[in-house]
């Protein structure tokens, strides 16, 4: 069954051939967020990240994990069982072998469930689907209510269901934060969601990052060294630039790709904005300090 959904949905748009494995994704999103209504566990959480995008704003790329926050006080065993509920549940659907890693314990604030799918129950030896669900132990603090969309005619049991997401400006202000503390490398979707949000005429909000520093106990000072650093990684860095369009072949309909990443003078264009972006949350950083000592 999970491959026939596959299939109606390439057939609605042909432009997502070749991006058959991330579409399974986003079709087994609506499956996890059910089973998280359906256990009354999905009003407790507020969706976020580049997925959130997605299946709230209809953002124009594709997307493989789910994120959540809980709040300061959230334990990953308040959802004890939601792993054997999304077997269940998905074992019953699809009729395939399904196994749910619950959360290990972990010195991050993020609790991770690990979901993966054998496709072919007679073949263990190809590639199953695997994605994340993760739930950080941390507040949103601009949310709203918006509806599910059904990107694929499904027929989602969530279709229009209201559920609670980060503002656009809050999903700015975590995804200036990923560019600065994502660990190892620049992930290529923080840059393109940046830029998406950035096309929105989305703002830099000031307070916004400055709580969001400050529940993780970071400095601005250090905040504004690595977007600083990071911003010439961007623009001087090569490697950064093809890293960055191998990955998005990914996640973007070929019609997308055609008029982005595929461009000669895209990744100059890509630059130009994060540097913007950058500076413009440097500019309000510093100039919220300056304007406390009163600066006249």
């Amino acid at each position: 069954m999970l491959n026939k959904l596959v299939e109606q949905a390439l057939k609605k748009q042909p432009e997502l051939i070749g991006l058959e494995d991330v579409v399974e994704k986003e079709i087994l999103h609506h499956d996890i967020m059910f089973v998280l209504h359906k256990e009354g566990l999905l009003q407790g959480l507020t969706f976020i990240g580049g997925t959130s995008l997605r299946l709230c704003y209809d953002a124009s790329r594709l997307s493989e994990d789910l994120d959540f926050t809980a709040g300061l006080n959230f334990k990953a065993k308040k959802f004890s069982g939601l792993g054997d509920e999304l077997k269940g549940y998905l074992v019953k659907k699809y009729g395939l072998n399904v196994s749910i890693h619950e959360p290990q314990l972990s010195k991050t604030n993020t609790s991770t469930w690990k979901v993966t799918i054998e496709k072919h129950n007679d073949r263990p030896d190809l590639p199953s689907q695997k994605m994340h669900i993760d739930i950080c132990s941390l507040p949103s603090f601009d949310i709203e209510h918006r509806p599910i969309l059904d990107h694929f005619g499904i027929k989602s049991q969530l279709s229009g269901l209201p559920i609670p997401v980060q503002s656009l400006t809050e999903i700015m202000a975590d995804k200036m934060l990923a560019f600065a503390y994502r660990e190892r490398r620049i992930k290529p979707r923080d840059v393109w969601d940046i830029i998406w949000l950035k096309q929105q005429r989305i703002k830099q909000s000031v307070e916004l990052i400055t709580q969001k520093l400050s529940v993780r106990n970071k400095e601005p000072n250090d905040f504004i060294s690595l977007i600083t650093k990071h911003k010439f990684l961007i623009l001087d860095d090569s490697n950064t630039k093809n890293d960055f369009e191998e990955e998005m072949k990914r996640f973007l309909p070929q019609s997308i790709a055609e008029r982005t990443i595929l461009q000669p003078t895209f990744w100059d264009y890509a630059g130009k904005v994060i540097k913007e972006e950058v500076e413009s949350a440097i500019d309000n950083l510093t100039t919220t300090d300056e304007a406390s000592g009163f600066k006249l």
